[in-house]
């Protein structure tokens, strides 16, 4: 993998920073909708606004949403971050309820050395006590980058390397993470805080091996 791919990689925020915001399954019902605001700090700060529909999946408890989020702080939003998520309920004892989630993502950055997006996804799953007021939960998962196409600037060929090539690089790593994520309610509005550590799919440190997200959500129906 090229150094400019690490970087791209890098700047693209794949891995733990770039979650998407879960929520309490026991606190919607099918039929509800969700607005959401979430900021992550992983060391940048991340901003996302998100929308998500409850419904029900072969029976279980779902939640199909959709969320972008941009760099804070880059008034030209050359960073960028777009998800379809899905959280599914696969098991309930009492309180105690296993999620597991799937994530379509695409990310963006652009500076003056070259242009990349990417796409890619995350699989994960949590398990803990979520009730109606509050919920606790542990969770593990996997972002994988698929696919990401690279073009150079005529400025970084004139500086650095005439010949760098443009073009798609498959299989481009991923960054596993373990956590914890808890939230309340207060009144329609929902907080919720995560935080965590990732490593690289080699099992190697990341450059900010810690995650934080914190989010509010507004439930409606």
């Amino acid at each position: 993998m090229t150094r400019t791919m690490l970087l791209a990689l890098a700047l693209l925020g794949v891995g733990p920073r770039d979650l998407a915001a879960q929520w309490n399954l026991a606190r919607l019902q099918p039929g509800d909708a969700q607005l959401h605001l979430t900021m992550a700090i992983d060391p940048a700060v991340i901003t996302s606004l998100g929308y998500g529909r409850f419904t029900s999946l072969l029976g279980a408890t779902a939640r199909f949403g959709v969320e972008a989020g941009v760099v804070a702080g880059d008034a030209e939003l050359r960073d960028f971050r777009v998800r379809l998520s899905d959280d599914v309920q696969l098991m309930q004892r009492g309180a105690f309820r296993l999620v597991a989630s799937a994530t379509f993502i695409t990310r963006g950055t652009r500076n003056t050395s070259f242009r990349a997006v990417n796409f890619g996804s995350d699989i994960g799953a949590t398990a803990g006590v979520y009730r109606r007021g509050w919920f606790v939960a542990g969770e593990i998962g996997f972002d994988k980058a698929i696919i990401t196409h690279l073009t150079h600037t005529q400025e970084y060929r004139d500086q650095y390397y005439a010949d760098a090539r443009d073009g798609w690089y498959l299989n481009n790593g991923g960054t596993g993470r373990l956590g914890l994520m808890t939230g309340t309610s207060l009144g329609a509005a929902e907080l919720m805080l995560r935080a965590g550590v990732g490593r690289t799919q080699g099992g190697e440190p990341l450059t900010a091996p810690a995650y934080l997200t914190v989010g509010v959500g507004f439930g409606f129906e």
